[in-house]
Formats: C-alpha cells, structure tokens, sequence
C-alpha cells in the first residue's frame, strides 16, 4: 500500500507534502505529554514506530510498484489517540521511504494516504462507537478492536486502488487486488482485535481511548 514507486507530478508533490506538514503541525500542538510521561509509554510508542515499519515490509507483490500489506494504523490509533498515532505513522513513512528506497517526492501522498486518513477514519469509528452504541468493554474491543481495523485497512486499500487509477490511467489494477487487499484487512482485523485485548488486561496506560470509567465502572 502507498505510492512508494511511482514518481508523481511536482505539483502534486509539493501541495501533498504541504498538507502533510500542516496536519503535522496541528498534531503536534495536540500531543498529550501527561499520558506520554507514564512509564513505559513512550518506549512503546517508539517501540511502536519501528514495528510498524517493519510490518508494511511483511508485504505482498501485485506488481512492481504495488504491494499489499497489513496497516497497523488503526491499533496505533487506540493505543495512543489520533494526534500521537498520526505522528508516528508520518515518522513510519519516512523510515520506510528511505529504508526501502521509496520514491522521497511522494513523501507527502503517502503521509496523507498512511497515516492521516487511516488515523482519522480509526478515530471516527471510536468516536461513533462512544456515542451511539452502549458504553461497554466488549463494544470497545470488537466495535473498535476488530470492525474498526477491519474498515480502516479495507478503507485504506480501496482509497488507494482509487488513487491510483485517478493519478496512473495506464496502470491496470489486477482484479484479484481487491480480494487479497479484503483478505488482508480480515488478517488485520483478528491481529488488532487480540492485541487490544491483551493490552487493555495488561497494559492499559498503553490504550489512551480505553477508559475505565466509561468502559467497566457499574458494568
């Protein structure tokens, strides 16, 4: 997933790597340093970082300037809310580009298509979740845990097989992409769903949208 290959226009590199910069700096003025300051929190966090990087190179080949791989946003998004989440997955996206030699004028696209709309989406489903279904642990681990990964990486992927044939016409989307892409998502749905689990029993200083008193106080 991303643009990693392909070179765009300068135009559109440069109003992407704009934007990206804008939501970056927006995100940074709402970073959460309390909860970042509890022990152990910001080691995950960057800990985080680096396996996310990781993961997106646990990919599969469609073609050769386009992979599919699990996303990882969504967990990244419950652990630690939009604005930290976003940020690491911009650092992410930068480590990957030049780890992998990822094409660095498309830097911006892939900011935006990695790591602002998949943070935004995760935190939209969280946010519907809390507000129009019960206020209950089991909602939050599979409404936001399981369905919400699950919509978030087939969200990505499909806005990203759009991208594509919006920006490159004469590059052919094998028809099979999309039902590897859905399987993927399946992958990342069971994955985020029993890492939400885990870390909301055992660690939860490391799930900033999980609430004690919203979820089990009374349940």
């Amino acid at each position: 997933m991303g643009l990693f290959f392909t070179p765009l226009t300068t135009f559109l590199s440069l109003t992407s790597l704009l934007m990206a910069l804008v939501l970056l700096s927006l995100s940074v003025r709402k970073i959460p340093w309390k909860e970042l300051q509890e022990p152990t929190v910001f080691s995950a966090w960057c800990a985080s970082i680096i396996v996310l990087t990781l993961l997106w190179r646990m990919r599969i080949q469609v073609q050769p300037d386009l992979h599919l791989h699990l996303l990882g946003v969504a967990l990244l998004t419950l652990m630690f809310g939009r604005p930290l989440a976003f940020i690491g997955a911009a650092i992410a996206v930068f480590a990957y580009t030049a780890e992998f030699d990822g094409e660095w004028g498309n830097l911006g696209i892939n900011i935006l298509l990695l790591a602002a709309i998949p943070t935004w989406l995760s935190d939209v489903i969280l946010r519907g979740t809390q507000k129009y279904l019960p206020q209950h642990m089991f909602v939050y681990l599979f409404g936001n845990g399981f369905f919400g990964a699950l919509a978030v990486q087939a969200g990505t992927g499909l806005l990203e097989f759009l991208m594509r044939s919006v920006l490159f016409p004469e590059k052919i989307i094998p028809a099979d992409a999309i039902a590897y892409m859905l399987l993927l998502a399946w992958g990342e749905a069971f994955l985020v769903g029993f890492l939400v689990t885990v870390f909301a029993v055992y660690r939860p200083t490391w799930l900033f949208t999980f609430n004690d008193q919203m979820y089990l106080k009374g349940k």
